[in-house]
């Protein structure tokens, strides 16, 4: 090991996937984008395939054509409407389109060719989707038209901490769709938090993403069997002794209460471990907990090692178990020393750590 591995757990993908479906009764479309939540796109696609999945969500039109090449036979939903000069590529890579804008629409029909689409609804996220006053309009005009109508769906904006809000989304979509014909057709409004508890069974597909990848992210108490799959371990790297009152790293942010032995790991901002993690981060290291004691550089952390016995290039834990498995730091851990969320942190891991599959 030099600079460090995430290790990425194919068995846990596909508890979690197992659980999602027995937990929904519905289609899975798993969402890949930006790098399968960090976790690699290929990786991904390739053990979901094993699975069954043949649905898979992407933010852009690179990441379409990736999920294509490792599974040609999937279906590959574009979650936003793409630049028009686009259309080539996803007409020649077979993608489907969520669609929402009236010229959007206008330029797919003017094209002549048969775009797979699904129409959005806004139903209280007010970023993508046609307002629900306009969705019959563009209804009929994409029936009547080359393009073939797949699925419709929206997105809620607080399916991971308010219940309610999110039913008056659901009666929402509900209500505007009440008088079309809905026969073979997908309807999909989850995603991973609400998916675990709303189960109406006239939806018959849900995007899951964080969920899929471990991260538990509802509003409703529930039997969570979901597995994390990301760990990411590194290495001790240097060790000084330091005296009483010393400060250490950038801004010399803390001063020492004590003479502390330091030890530094090559792990930094640069390879997703965020900034913020100072002053309240933490790191295992032969089963114990040390906490960080200088703010994080691009290219190393710093921690204190005094009350542990440790040498050079013995391990360390960034997110996962300890060897003995009596501690854990988790995505939620950094996410709350940073005040950000799991998302964010995940989706922000760099290729520069090499990713390695376990069972």
């Amino acid at each position: 090991m030099d600079r460090g591995f995430i290790y990425i757990n194919n068995s846990n993908l596909i508890n979690n996937l197992n659980f999602l479906k027995v937990t929904t009764k519905k289609e899975l479309c798993l969402v890949v984008k930006a790098n399968a939540y960090g976790h690699g796109l290929e990786w991904a696609v390739k053990n979901a395939k094993k699975f069954g999945v043949k649905w898979f969500a992407v933010a852009s039109v690179d990441e379409g054509i990736q999920v294509k090449k490792v599974f040609g036979e999937s279906r590959v939903l574009l979650l936003a409407e793409p630049s028009k000069t686009q259309l080539e590529n996803i007409k020649e890579n077979v993608l489907d389109l969520t669609v929402y804008n009236e010229s959007f629409i206008d330029a797919l029909i003017e094209t002549g060719d048969e775009y797979s689409v699904h129409l959005k609804i806004d139903t209280g996220m007010h970023r993508l989707g046609c307002p629900p006053e306009k969705f019959n309009d563009l209804y009929k005009k994409i029936i009547s038209s080359n393009l073939k109508l797949v699925g419709i769906c929206t997105h809620f904006p607080m399916a991971d901490t308010d219940v309610t809000e999110t039913k008056k989304s659901i009666e929402l979509f509900e209500k505007t769709i009440l008088d079309i014909d809905l026969t073979d057709m997908l309807l999909h409004v989850d995603n991973s938090a609400s998916s675990l508890y709303n189960l109406e069974n006239s939806f018959n597909m849900t995007r899951v993403g964080i969920a899929a990848y471990g991260v538990e992210i509802t509003a409703v108490e529930h039997k969570n069997e979901l597995l994390p799959i990301m760990e990411i371990k590194t290495r001790i790297s240097n060790l000084q002794l330091r005296k009483k009152g010393d400060a250490v790293s950038y801004g010399k942010a803390k001063t020492l209460s004590r003479d502390s032995i330091i030890a530094t790991a090559p792990i930094g901002y640069g390879d997703g471990y965020p900034w913020n993690s100072f002053p309240d981060g933490k790191v295992i290291v032969n089963n114990q907990f040390c906490n960080l004691i200088g703010r994080v550089t691009m290219d190393q952390i710093l921690f204190d090692v005094t009350d542990v016995n440790v040498q050079i290039d013995d391990e360390v834990t960034v997110l996962g178990n300890s060897t003995d498995g009596k501690l854990n730091i988790s995505v939620s851990d950094i996410a709350q020393w940073n005040k950000t969320i799991e998302w964010e942190i995940l989706t922000n891991m760099s290729k520069r750590l090499e990713r390695i599959e376990v069972e």
